[in-house]
């Protein structure tokens, strides 16, 4: 009798043993405080770098690594409130308070950790003002005024060989802070705007064939702005001449093309040429060699006419921003649910597409938001037509712009390059990346080299041009066991 009992208590305990393994296996946990199984959730998060430690309410947690998106997922967690710590060796410390629910995996796709310090390469340049790096071959452009000499040179950042491809004591580098030096799609050619006694003027200068065209004179055009490659062929720019757009073939230039007569800007896509027409405050799209019929895009102006100067920015005829020189900025999108033409902002400096279309972003002095183009229904989940407020400082803010993922932003603050995240789950996440020592600085995040290049001060307080790795790059191995290189505390 005793052995008989012994051997059911046994076969009792191992259906409970097996039947709570097999549970904990398909996330259920056993809730001692209502005395009940309950299904868990689960955690799923991507962190840059991928070597880190998590912890679940100060709690180390262990967890499955995927190699086919680098994610790291800590199933079978009891649904609750917890915080979640990402942290390691030489990197800034992320938090954020999430819940679990039973049944869903709480997402976190895009954790970013700031070194505490980053290596500086140095080019040892002198006197660097703006530069513009060439998405195709990876170089890049830069100015320098040394004393009364104005001149551009070409870096290659991976064989540092500089070549100088533009000099002139006359001119100086323009003052708008919205142009800059700009590559052709082909990366064999130059654009330079440059001023002389107040007057604009654009150079063309070819690397191929060492040559410098004036486009003043060779054009006889007036009142140049907003020169521009066009984005397919590599001998045709555009430009205005006052309020008529032109374009012009640098093979036969005589044979100039007049596309447009009162417009206030322009821009270019694969998809053709935009332009906005005055006085009525209409977008018209044509082809890009401009023998297509003008399509109109926009049905309706601009609330504020009265400063007619707008700058659009262009994603397709779908999306495009309203920027004038009174920044008031319109956004004009033509979504699932509706289309929108409002007003977004007014003192706003600037705005920049993500690269999917997907998201906007905008800046003023002080302010940074975000304007969600399109419904998002990943987690953190976003609405069509939705306005968000990413971060608001007392000092001024420069220089924003989209990181690669684009669900970061930087920016500078204080001569600090920041970086903070979209994510309103929350307090966002900001972080230092660099401290510098220049009044005026410039930075590009390149996406092509994976590097962030910017201006800084040496010690003789000149102007030179520097990157780090950005962000750094693992070694192979150290993403294969996350959690297990870092014993952090």
């Amino acid at each position: 009798m005793p052995k008989r009992i012994f051997f059911w208590t046994l076969v009792a305990l191992f259906w409970l043993v097996s039947a709570t393994i097999i549970g904990y296996a398909f996330g259920y946990r056993f809730s001692f405080d209502k005395g009940i199984f309950i299904y868990g959730g689960s955690i799923t998060i991507k962190i840059t770098p991928e070597n880190a430690n998590v912890y679940l309410n100060g709690v180390m947690a262990s967890g499955s690594f995927s190699f086919i998106n680098s994610s790291y997922h800590i199933s079978g967690v009891k649904p609750g409130k917890y915080l979640l710590e990402v942290k390691a060796d030489g990197y800034q410390s992320w938090s954020k308070n999430i819940v679990v629910h039973s049944g869903i995996s709480t997402e976190l796709w895009n954790i970013f950790l700031a070194e505490n310090s980053y290596e500086r390469e140095n080019y040892n340049l002198t006197g660097v003002g703006k530069f513009f790096i060439s998405t195709q071959k990876n170089l890049i452009a830069f100015s320098e005024q040394l004393e009364n000499n104005f001149s551009v040179k070409v870096l290659d950042p991976e064989t540092s060989e500089i070549q100088s491809v533009f000099s002139s004591n006359e001119y100086v580098f323009t003052d708008d802070e919205k142009e800059n030096i700009e590559w052709s799609p082909q990366s064999h050619r130059l654009i330079i705007p440059a001023i002389r006694e107040g007057e604009k003027n654009y150079f063309i200068v070819s690397l191929e064939k060492q040559e410098t065209l004036e486009l003043k004179n060779i054009s006889q055009l007036e009142s140049l702005s907003h020169v521009r490659w066009d984005p397919k062929n590599k001998d045709i720019i555009f430009c205005l001449s006052g309020s008529d757009l032109y374009r012009i073939d640098l093979n036969d230039i005589q044979n100039k093309k007049i596309i447009a007569k009162n417009i206030a800007s322009y821009d270019l896509s694969q998809k053709g040429l935009f332009y906005f027409q005055l006085p009525e405050g209409i977008v018209y799209r044509t082809s890009l060699d401009a023998f297509e019929s003008p399509l109109q895009i926009t049905y309706s102006a601009p609330e504020n006419m009265d400063d007619n100067s707008y700058q659009i920015i262009v994603y397709d005829e779908d999306r495009i921003t309203f920027l004038n020189k009174s920044r008031d900025l319109y956004i004009y999108n033509k979504g699932k649910e509706s289309t929108y033409f409002k007003k977004l902002a007014g003192g706003a400096n600037g705005s920049q597409f993500s690269d999917d279309g997907k998201k906007l972003l905008y800046w003023t002095d002080n302010e940074i938001s975000t304007y969600f183009v399109s419904a998002w229904e990943v987690q953190p989940t976003r609405v069509e037509n939705e306005n968000m407020s990413i971060t608001r400082l007392s000092n001024p803010i420069k220089n924003v712009q989209w990181t690669r993922d684009y669900e970061h932003v930087l920016f500078i603050n204080e001569n600090k390059v920041k970086i903070i995240e979209i994510d309103n789950r929350d307090h966002r996440n900001m972080m230092d990346v660099l401290t510098l020592n220049n009044d005026k600085p410039l930075f590009i995040d390149n996406f092509r080299d994976g590097k962030l290049y910017f201006t800084d001060k040496n010690e003789q307080e000149q102007n030179n041009l520097y990157s780090i790795e950005f962000p750094k790059q693992n070694s192979l191995l150290q993403g294969f066991v996350p959690g297990n290189n870092n014993q952090t505390n």
